[in-house]
């Protein structure tokens, strides 16, 4: 291992120890209920998913297993607890088949008092089935099905329909420096019209993308802070994946 590499390798090595969040849980009845951080995320693609925790003061402490009568339901319906996870310590998730815009949230804590937090969302769609992404230009613009709302952000993922080659065989000569091949996946940051509802991306960011045909959607994401919390706080995040489209890549 060359030395740019171990000294990378102890960085991540470092964040997993140090920076990540708590996976510890604590039962909710060892607890002051004043001491709970709520956070609700949202998550839409094909499906819609949910998900609420609870944490000890904010949003990296110890997870929280509810005990009754503590509990926390969505859309009128009990959540599926998931306790003691490796990764992600105690946590609570539904879920619905397709998209799904209104979520409420209702969290009762152990002294009987209730928290409700309400939120609503439209899906955000490509207004066009095939797109051209000519890099001949300085930039294209990508028509939305909506503007965005204060504090969401888009991004746009371009994927080649082309399986990418394989890997070189490490001949173990670490300074080699071969050149660069094309990209198969971009990542895609652009500036939002919202009048005009569209999505205007610098070509410069795929000039280097194999020609073709490719896959393209956008992903809208926002993050709130809860109307209804405790003196901890908390926080209520959604990410909306558009349908894909067909994009041709042209140079």
């Amino acid at each position: 291992m060359n030395k740019i590499s171990s000294i990378l390798a102890i960085a991540v090595l470092a964040f997993v120890a140090f920076g990540c969040r708590s996976c510890e849980t604590i039962d909710s009845s060892k607890l002051d209920p004043s001491e709970i951080y709520q956070e609700y995320t949202i998550t839409v693609a094909d499906d819609t998913t949910v998900s609420a925790g609870f944490r000890v003061s904010g949003p990296t402490g110890t997870t929280i297993a509810l005990v009754a009568p503590a509990k926390v339901e969505y859309n009128g319906g009990a959540m599926s607890e998931n306790l003691r996870t490796i990764l992600s310590g105690t946590y609570y998730s539904a879920g619905s088949s397709g998209f799904a815009g209104s979520h409420t949230f209702v969290f009762a804590d152990s002294s009987g008092r209730q928290f409700k937090n309400s939120i609503e969302f439209d899906p955000i769609k490509i207004n066009s089935n095939d797109i051209i992404l000519s890099n001949s230009g300085k930039s294209i613009v990508i028509p939305l099905s909506r503007p965005l709302v204060d504090g969401e952000s888009i991004t746009a993922y371009l994927r080649s329909d082309a399986e990418p080659p394989a890997a070189p065989a490490n001949t173990g000569n670490s300074n080699t420096n071969a050149s660069a091949g094309p990209d198969y996946s971009r990542d895609l940051s652009g500036t939002v019209d919202n009048r005009a509802q569209t999505l205007s991306i610098e070509t410069d960011q795929f000039r280097n993308f194999i020609a073709g045909k490719a896959r393209l959607y956008v992903v809208l994401s926002a993050s709130r802070i809860p109307t209804a919390v405790g003196i901890r706080g908390g926080n209520i995040s959604y990410s909306i994946q558009s349908p894909t489209v067909t994009a041709n890549v042209t140079n």
